[in-house]
C-alpha cells in the first residue's frame, strides 16, 4: 500500500518539461543569430552566427549557449566564440574569446571544454589556404574564456 503513496509524491515533485536545462536546437540558433546581429560594426563587415549549440559549461544545470562567429569584411575574414548564459528572461554575453582562432573549421563541446579544429597558415601556404591543424580547447568561468593547454 505504501508504494501506491509514493508514486503520485514522485509525480507531485517531478519537474515539468518547461523546466528543461535550455534552449533546444532551434531556440539556441535563434538566440546565437540575435546576438551576431547586434555585433554588426559598419557597412562594411557582415557577421554571421557559423555555428551554435548548447552545454552546461559550468556544472549549475542551466545550459549555456556557445555561438562560433564569422566576421567578413571585404578582404578578410576572422572568427570569434562566445558564450551566453541566461539572465532573467533572456541570454546575454557571459564570456568571449578574443584570441586569434585562423581558420576554424568546426566546434564541438564535451567535458565543458569548447573545442575548435582549426588550420593555421604554414610557411609556405598562400593566404587563402591555411594546412597546419591545430585544436584550441577553452573551459569557460562566468565573465571569461580560457584557453586550456
Amino acid at each position: 500500500m505504501k508504494a501506491a503513496y509514493l508514486l503520485p509524491l514522485a509525480l507531485l515533485f517531478a519537474a515539468p518539461a518547461s523546466w528543461a536545462a535550455g534552449p533546444d536546437a532551434e531556440q539556441a540558433k535563434r538566440i546565437g543569430e540575435q546576438f551576431v546581429a547586434g555585433k554588426q560594426a559598419g557597412h562594411m563587415e557582415s557577421y554571421e552566427a557559423t555555428d551554435v549549440t548548447t552545454a552546461d559549461l559550468n556544472g549549475d544545470g542551466q545550459d549555456e549557449v556557445i555561438v562560433l562567429w564569422t566576421m567578413y569584411g571585404p578582404t578578410y575574414w576572422n572568427h570569434g566564440v562566445a558564450v551566453l548564459s541566461k539572465q532573467g528572461a533572456r541570454y546575454a554575453l557571459a564570456g568571449e574569446t578574443e584570441d586569434a582562432l585562423g581558420m576554424v573549421e568546426g566546434m564541438t563541446v564535451a567535458d565543458r571544454t569548447i573545442q575548435l579544429k582549426t588550420k593555421w597558415p604554414g610557411p609556405n601556404d598562400p593566404r587563402c589556404c591555411p594546412s597546419v591543424a591545430k585544436t584550441l580547447r577553452y573551459r569557460w568561468t562566468p565573465g571569461t574564456l580560457t584557453p586550456v593547454k
